[in-house]
């Protein structure tokens, strides 16, 4: 009989790990040769702007309340700005801006490639992966800034996200060792960071207020609950279905059900089956709107896993969080080449955690957590205001370092 082959646990990792490496850079070289072509053809239909020196480069209307604040601050100051978008029917369209062009290319794919052959200074971008994926440095703009559009660290972006910037306009202090360890371990050029916070929260902020005006007061004879699953094997939804809801229901509470977009698509079988089961429980609302200010208004706590929802009901209202599903894998992430993390533990900061085998006692979880609710939301407050720049005025900060960095580039 032929002798087994061997591999030592260590050798087996290294290979495994070889093995990996190399499909990722199969994968990444097949991408970027179709965004080439995708590009090159593409090219043909882009025509020639009288661009300002600001162009902000938009992946949709969605996109809009992270670039509205910063673009209003530079409309304010009399500063002419381009808004480039592939939807049509983009907020921006309608923005009543006096110093702002809004420019509508095509679809996703024109968009790109008028965007890839721009002449400009600064190109802002919410868009990851610059010169990695679909979005190529144009030769005739001068410096790209990357604004982010959610107020998370860049430990669980894709690896080499923010590689090519020139600039971070960076939502807290927790953002910048990371880049730095990054710039350091792959000799990429070091970036000029702009302390400037997370512009979308001015946005919010002001729709909120204006929410406020608006509602009628309702009396609450019982806690509301907003559950707001992320999607994916790493969704509380997967794990428990609607047995977390009816759980709830069970022990006097009410639920407003908001799955996340991506669940309708990824989880469609499970989604069906979820509205069959809950088709007669009145206690339980679906929240399927464009955005969830009403709900998170509505609710006295969410229940979610980690996911930037969880930082827009903590900053914008201070209420009472439970965690189902704290543990998010690192693989093809950032995180891999850091020393550690700032999502996860934070997320664990601002909730309380439900822990292995405390799921069918959710009620009263929810109700411990209610009772301590003025203690709990002073906790986020501080932890926000220590971690979150310039948080409802990011915009004007924005404005101010965009400013900043077209004096560094001279005329």
């Amino acid at each position: 009989m032929a002798p087994l082959l061997y591999l030592d646990p260590g050798t087996g990792s290294l290979l495994l790990y070889a093995l990996f490496g190399i499909g990722a850079t199969v994968a990444f070289s097949l991408k970027g040769l179709w965004y080439k072509i995708v590009t090159l053809f593409g090219s043909s239909t882009v025509k020639s702007h009288d661009l300002p020196d600001f162009v902000f480069h938009s992946e949709g209307g969605k996109y809009w309340q992270v670039f509205q604040p910063v673009i209003r601050a530079l409309d304010a100051r009399g500063v002419a700005c381009a808004y480039v978008t592939p939807d049509g029917d983009d907020p921006a369209f309608n923005a009543g801006l006096t110093h702002l062009q809004v420019i509508h290319p095509g679809n996703e794919m024109t968009t790109i490639a008028y965007m890839n052959h721009i002449k400009t200074k600064v190109v802002v971008s919410t868009t990851p992966h610059l010169d990695v994926y679909m979005l190529k440095k144009s030769r005739h703009a001068d410096v790209y800034a990357h604004l982010f559009h959610a107020p998370t660290d860049i430990s669980f972006y894709e690896k080499y996200a923010f590689d090519y910037y020139d600039a971070l306009l960076t939502v807290g202090p927790f953002q910048e060792p990371h880049v730095r360890i990054l710039e350091e371990k792959r000799g990429t050029v070091p970036k000029k960071l702009y302390p400037v916070g997370n512009c979308y929260f001015d946005y919010q902020r002001e729709q909120l207020e204006e929410l406020r005006r608006q509602a009628r007061p309702e009396r609450k004879e019982v806690p509301v609950v907003l559950y707001a699953p992320t999607w994916g094997p790493r969704s509380s939804l997967v794990k428990y279905g609607s047995g977390l809801m009816k759980n709830l229901v069970g022990e006097g509470i009410r639920v407003i059900f908001r799955p996340h977009p991506q669940s309708w698509i990824s989880h469609r079988e499970l989604m069906d089956e979820i509205q069959d089961d809950l088709r007669d429980r009145p206690e339980i609302s679906w929240d399927t709107n464009k955005t969830s200010m009403e709900s998170m208004e509505a609710s006295d706590l969410m229940i979610t896993d980690v996911s930037g929802v969880l930082f827009d009901y903590a900053f914008l209202f201070a209420k009472p969080i439970v965690l189902m599903n704290a543990d998010v894998p690192k693989g093809g992430f950032e995180a891999e080449d850091l020393p550690d993390d700032w999502d996860v533990p934070t997320c664990r900061a601002l909730s309380r955690v439900v822990e292995e085998g405390e799921a069918d006692h959710i009620g009263a979880l929810v109700r411990e957590s209610l009772a301590d609710r003025n203690s709990l939301s002073e906790r986020i407050r501080d932890f926000r205001d220590n971690q979150i720049y310039r948080f409802g005025s990011a915009g004007e900060a924005a404005c101010d370092a965009l400013l900043s960095l077209r004096e560094g580039l001279g005329e």
